[in-house]
């Protein structure tokens, strides 16, 4: 730093820098075509400033602006020549080239301070106008930051910190920097996530070589620290401002722990033990976050405790109805502490079982559909849970399981479907899993009559190739023993010796007692039997078929 410094922050006092007010142009009998607007300093560079000027002369063109810089009626710096910006059109700003300084600094200006501007402008067609005080040059310093930072690391140990920077004023033109000493500036401390009113606000004084050092601030927590000044005298305009976000030695431990369970259901208590160890050696009073769940979030399925003497700690977790997680976390609660541990832990959310409708067959086949879900959570997804159903003959005992699927994924239904059966009590079962708990659909009695064909005769036998065969039989139900079931819908089939399908040949009605009689046309040799094929109370019939050997 040149020690011109010293004797250019003297310099205001021994140099009267007149501040006039802005005035109107004086205007001759005839008004120029020529305008002048408001010239203004660059706050960037406070050696340029910028001026717009204009002609409303038709088909001319501003050809040239120039500048005098003045202290009173003293002229401190002339700018022969602005120069035209690209863009805004009509704006004239001195060249970089030009940028006034400090006489100290090869320019012309006497000292820091503000100065009157007078601009003089000319068209194309030898319009002219110059409008005195069109602006003020704010050649004074501008207020600056070096880079802040903490006076050293806070710890466990020492949480305490100060933030130190070092405020300077740029020089317009050179772009120096000069000390601003004796001057207050404000530090605050702003915790993360934390309302404002816990915002803390402490100010220091610079010193000679624009150093400061705030006071002394706790950190609790993750902080940001700001440091802020504001000015506007004959030396030094505008504001600073610099921004830090210090780090931290963190206090390693390390937690071993285990929980008395593998799965818990909604409602249970989980207990999870451990020990907090430093090298070795046991961290007692110390703060530990337990969490159910394995991203430690710290919900309500969470407790903190603090380690005993011997650095040990017991959690008691108790998972939430209609949560579903998966394993422990814990983890160090304090802020400068670090350490974590996690384990294995299934907590399933309760499960429902909805809209279940159950249908039996006439052919004896069972088909259940229905819903599977969290019961809590409409939205929640599952990766296709198994179902299964059950049966038992008095709807009391002896389940067991006849059929399992796995309910869709994104609509949670699902549909169940059985090999024959003669009927009896049926219900859809989820078995606990990691992922839901238990959960029964409602308990269904599926039941249809029971019907045969007996005493099923075709003759002749033998018979000859394309005589009539007469086939016979009586269909019963059972109702309280078997009994007729007179005047119902029955149909012939035949299956020729070596095939595999039947072939319907005629149709017909039992009559009062149950029996039928139909014909068919005897072709090859085979089995020829009469079924009647059930209605929604009745199963299909069964039956055993008469070979008759054709010749």
């Amino acid at each position: 730093m040149p020690k011109r410094t010293l004797t250019l922050l003297t310099a205001v006092a021994a140099l009267s820098v007149s501040v006039l007010p802005i005035a109107p142009a004086a205007f001759a009998e005839e008004a120029s075509p020529v305008g002048i607007g408001p010239a203004g300093t660059l706050d960037t560079e406070r050696g340029l400033f910028a001026v717009t000027a204009w002609t409303d002369t038709a088909g001319a063109d501003i050809v040239s602006v120039s500048a005098k810089v003045r202290s009173g009626q003293t002229v401190v710096a002339e700018v022969p020549s602005l120069t035209e910006l690209s863009w805004p059109k009509g704006r004239f700003q001195v060249p970089e080239s030009a940028v006034l300084k400090l006489a100290e600094d090869g320019g012309t200006v006497p000292a820091i301070g503000r100065y009157s501007i007078d601009v003089t402008a000319t068209d194309s067609k030898g319009g002219t106008t110059t409008r005195q005080d069109a602006g003020v040059l704010d050649f004074t310093l501008r207020p600056q930051f070096t880079e802040m930072h903490p006076d050293a690391q806070t710890s466990r140990e020492d949480r305490s910190l100060r933030m130190t920077t070092r405020l300077v004023g740029v020089q317009p033109g050179s772009g120096d920097t000069v000390p601003l000493a004796s001057r207050e500036v404000s530090f605050t401390r702003k915790y993360d996530n934390a309302k404002p009113e816990r915002d803390t606000t402490l100010n220091a004084v610079t010193g000679e070589t624009g150093e400061v050092a705030s006071p002394e601030f706790g950190m609790e927590n993750w902080a940001s620290f700001e440091a802020r000044y504001t000015e506007d005298s004959e030396v030094a305009r505008g504001s600073a401002y610099e921004y830090e976000r210090p780090s931290i030695t963190p206090y390693k431990v390390e937690l071993t722990a285990q929980a008395d369970k593998t799965r818990a259901l909604p409602g249970e208590t989980v207990t999870v033990t451990g020990r907090a160890t430093h090298e070795g050696v046991a961290v007692p009073g110390t703060s530990v976050r337990v969490s159910l769940g394995n991203d430690g979030r710290g919900t309500a399925w969470g407790e903190t405790v603090t380690t005993d003497t011997d650095g040990r700690f017991t959690a008691k977790l108790t998972g939430t109805p209609g949560i579903r997680l998966s394993g422990w976390v814990a983890e160090a609660a304090e802020f400068y502490v670090t350490g974590h541990v996690s384990g294995p832990l299934a907590l399933p959310a309760e499960s429902r079982i909805d809209k279940v409708v159950s249908k039996l067959a006439a052919d004896g086949k069972v088909t259940v559909t229905g819903t599977f879900r969290n019961t809590y959570d409409r939205e929640d997804r599952f990766d296709y849970e198994p179902v299964q159903l059950d049966f038992s003959a008095d709807g009391r005992t002896g389940w067991k399981k006849v059929a399992v699927t796995k309910a869709s994924y994104y609509y949670q239904a699902m549909t169940l479907n059985t090999g024959t059966t003669t009927g009896g009590y049926y219900r859809v079962h989820h078995v606990l899993s990691d992922n839901f708990t238990e959960s029964f659909g409602p308990v269904v009695r599926l039941s249809r009559t029971q019907t045969r064909v007996v005493s099923v005769n075709a003759s002749p036998e033998p018979v000859a190739k394309g005589a009539t065969v007469t086939v016979t039989g009586v269909l019963q139900q059972s109702a309280g023993g078997w009994k007729a079931y007179a005047s119902q819908p029955v149909k012939l089939y035949f299956l020729a010796k070596g095939y595999k399908t039947w072939s319907l040949v005629a149709s017909g009605k039992t009559d009062s007692k149950g029996r039928a009689t139909l014909k068919g046309k005897a072709g090859k040799d085979g089995s020829w039997v009469i079924r009647y094929a059930g209605d929604t109370a009745h199963f299909n019939s069964t039956a055993v078929a008469d070979f008759v050997d054709v010749r």
